[in-house]
């Protein structure tokens, strides 16, 4: 079970009795984890009586997030509100429950469970931009600054110039074995994955996002297969130096457990909308075929027939201040000539389809596989982003 860290809050001079019956109170509340009473760094700060806001003040001095727990009697929740709006007034993201409420109190408590462990995660991020955002992102660059602050991630630039150029790696035979089926060469693809690999290793990265079209232009060669091996394997990878999508990526994986797709958001419908991409991982589809690189006709990428029924889409915006959200069912997995390799229509709430239109946050959108819109607005709640 999931452990709690918790402190308890009350007036000056409060007695013991009063401290006892809100522990119990609290214990007997929260199933859905073990509660460790502690004096700093809580979880969640549980306010007993009113008289307490002060006391609040100082514990919460270096918090940026914080679970806010109250009861009905001796004005508790009336001094959660004032600790609450505090928080709000000093750029703290804190989430208020009145532990009367018993009917929902242990679901929230688990989700906030799961963000927080979320976010303990995403502050040892070491993220690599191998080369530059490509020139056409134009609204999706990140400053390492804002990812440090809000997430406590770094973002460390690569240049390609740093590593031996791919043509010096070995064949890698694992690699090669993992795309079945296919009549195209892998060497050189095999190799680009070994240099992507090497470079992880070497920088102790924990996700990468790679300008992948100076290896096209110079070397006719693709790191679209390795992006995607990457991706199966569970090392968060992403493609034209996108910070935004990479961002998203390990802030689901942490939360869901699943490495999303990256698509472009490829045309608009009334009732659906057509995302496309070269770099699926072979682990959301249901088979697929080695084809070329679309923009280019060069190198390899991987068509795939999207294997799930239903999908959260998901998109950052570049100051982690917005989001887009919503839950759709894919209902056409097309083969167009004229787009990115692997496609879907997914078809989602028309009042998301007008955000898409009227007020989009940009052109690459994240693609989970079944319904997570629970978590993840829950996170948003927490840590202060708001959905369009």
């Amino acid at each position: 079970m999931a452990i709690l860290k918790v402190t308890t809050l009350a007036f000056p001079d409060a007695n013991s009795e009063i401290i006892a019956r809100g522990k119990e109170i609290l214990k007997s509340s929260i199933r859905a984890a073990e509660i460790e009473f502690t004096e700093q760094n809580p979880d969640a700060i549980f306010i007993i009586t009113g008289g307490s806001e002060k006391k609040a003040t100082e514990l919460l001095k270096y918090s940026k997030n914080i679970l806010i727990l109250a009861i009905t009697e001796n004005n508790s929740y009336a001094a959660a509100s004032e600790i609450k709006a505090y928080c709000n007034q000093m750029g703290i993201n804190s989430i208020l429950y009145n532990l009367d409420n018993k009917k929902e109190i242990n679901k929230k408590v688990e989700q906030y469970i799961i963000c927080k462990k979320a976010l303990n995660q995403l502050s040892k991020y070491n993220i690599g931009l191998l080369g530059e955002v490509s020139e056409w992102l134009i609204n999706s660059t990140i400053e390492n600054e804002i990812l440090s602050k809000k997430f406590g991630i770094n973002l460390e630039k690569i240049a390609w110039e740093d590593f031996p150029e791919y043509s010096n790696y070995d064949i890698n035979a694992e690699f090669i074995n993992h795309f079945q089926h296919h009549a195209f060469d892998l060497k050189d693809s095999s190799k680009v994955y070994n240099l992507i690999t090497d470079i992880i290793k070497n920088k102790k990265l924990d996700a990468i996002t790679v300008e992948c079209f100076p290896l096209v232009r110079k070397h006719a060669v693709t790191a679209c297969l390795a992006l995607s091996k990457l991706n199966t394997d569970g090392i968060a990878s992403g493609c034209e130096g996108d910070i935004s999508s990479i961002t998203g990526k390990i802030l689901v994986k942490e939360l869901t457990g699943n490495i999303p797709w990256m698509a472009n958001l490829a045309s608009i419908e009334d009732d659906k909308v057509f995302f496309a991409h070269c770099t699926i991982a072979t682990n959301l589809v249901s088979e697929y075929k080695i084809d070329t690189h679309f923009e280019t006709n060069l190198g390899t990428a991987v068509q795939g027939r999207f294997l799930s029924e239903n999908v959260t889409v998901l998109r950052l915006n570049k100051d982690l201040t917005k989001a887009f959200l919503s839950y759709g069912r894919v209902v056409e997995r097309p083969e167009r000539k004229d787009s990115c390799r692997t496609q879907i229509k997914v078809e989602i709430p028309v009042s998301d389809i007008q955000k898409l239109k009227n007020n989009p946050l940009g052109n690459h959108h994240l693609i989970i596989p079944g319904n997570h819109l629970e978590i993840l607005k829950y996170f948003f709640k927490l840590t202060g982003i708001s959905l369009i």
